[in-house]
């Protein structure tokens, strides 16, 4: 559902709790906001039903599941054009070891981040999506030594 929503103070104080941990107990986020229960439940719904929370996921850590690569890959195409650019997405959506994609202004048209078991690995996924693709111009590999930020919520002023 993609409805225009005003927040006020209460819904952003949600938002703010619910980024940091959605598992919260609703009478608990209730209580630290202010409101009871059943309006506190209400007003998650709502924040859901408009699309303010896309999802709800668990973050797990790459490296846990045998995944210690991370890539960042910045791709230009031969063609700026929006099928091109569509359909390297749709390519990209496919793959299980891309776990984000986007399109971007400056020099690159795509950043990708994939992760990989190991470096033959990381060297057949790109031969696959980026080398032997008549759409990729070039690309560029940034590989990540350490995160410094995790994933974090976006700010709630």
């Amino acid at each position: 559902m993609n409805k225009t929503v005003t927040l006020d103070s209460f819904d952003l104080k949600l938002l703010k709790l619910l980024q940091i941990d959605a598992q919260q107990p609703v009478a608990e986020i209730a209580e630290k906001v202010g409101l009871s229960p059943p309006a506190c439940y209400r007003r998650i719904r709502r924040l859901r039903e408009t699309a303010v929370i896309e999802r709800e996921v668990a973050i797990v850590r790459p490296r846990s599941l045998g995944w210690p690569l991370s890539m960042i890959v910045m791709v230009t195409l031969e063609r700026e054009d929006a099928r091109t650019i569509d359909e390297m997405m749709r390519l990209l959506e496919r793959e299980p070891e891309v776990i984000e994609a986007w399109n971007v202004t400056g020099d690159h048209d795509l950043a990708v981040r994939i992760v990989a078991r190991d470096m033959e690995g990381y060297d057949e996924l790109v031969q696959r999506l980026f080398s032997a693709n008549d759409r990729v111009r070039s690309f560029k590999t940034l590989v990540v030594i350490r995160q410094v930020k995790p994933l974090s919520p976006v700010p709630v002023e």
